[in-house]
C-alpha cells in the first residue's frame, strides 16, 4: 500500500552513550506500534534517533517513562519506494515551487520496505505538489503493482496446490 501523508517524527534525545538498541526494544514491546522509519544521527548533545511510528503519542509516552527526552515535529512520508534517489530529485521539485525541504532521509525500517522522510518549510503545499508529482506516482504504483503480482502469484500458487 502506498503512503504519501503527513506523519509526526519524533526526536529522541539518547545523550553520550549509543542506546538506540535499547530505544528501539522499548518501542518493540508494545506490538501495537510499528516503527515505519528511523535514523541516528550524531548531534551535539550526544546520539538522536529519529522516529516514525504508527503511535507516535503512545511511543513518546513510553521512551520518556524510560528517560528518554522525546520533541516531536511534522514530517511527510513516501513510501514504499522501489527505487534510490528519489529524494534529490523530489527535493528539486518542491524547490522549484519555492518549498524548502529543511531534512530528508529514507529508511528502510522493515526488509523491502523503503520510505522517504521531509521536513519542509510548507508541508501542505509539499503534500499537494507531490501527490500531482508523476515521479512519485510512478514510484509508489510500481512497488504496489510489485506487492499486487506477488499476491497474485501466491494465490495462483495455492489454487494450483489444491486442485
Amino acid at each position: 500500500m502506498s503512503i504519501l501523508r503527513r506523519e509526526i517524527e519524533l526526536t529522541v534525545q539518547l545523550g553520550e552513550e549509543p542506546t538506540e538498541m535499547r530505544t528501539m526494544g522499548i518501542v518493540s514491546w508494545l506490538p501495537d506500534i510499528e516503527v515505519l522509519a528511523m535514523r541516528s544521527y550524531c548531534g551535539p548533545s550526544g546520539l538522536v534517533l529519529l522516529l516514525i511510528t504508527t503511535d507516535p503519542c503512545k511511543a513518546s509516552d513510553v521512551l520518556q517513562a524510560a528517560g528518554f527526552r522525546c520533541k516531536s515535529n511534522p514530517v511527510i512520508l513516501v513510501g514504499p519506494l522501489c527505487r534510490s534517489g528519489l529524494a534529490a530529485s523530489v527535493g528539486t521539485e518542491l524547490a522549484n515551487l519555492g518549498i524548502d525541504v529543511l531534512y530528508s532521509y529514507v529508511s528502510r525500517a522493515k526488509a523491502g520496505y523503503q520510505y522517504l522522510v521531509l521536513r519542509t518549510t510548507e508541508d501542505d503545499r509539499a503534500v499537494q505538489a507531490l501527490e500531482a508529482s508523476a515521479g512519485i506516482r510512478d514510484a509508489a504504483q510500481w512497488k504496489s503493482r510489485q506487492d499486487r503480482n506477488v499476491v497474485s502469484e501466491s494465490e495462483s500458487s495455492l489454487q494450483e496446490t489444491a486442485a
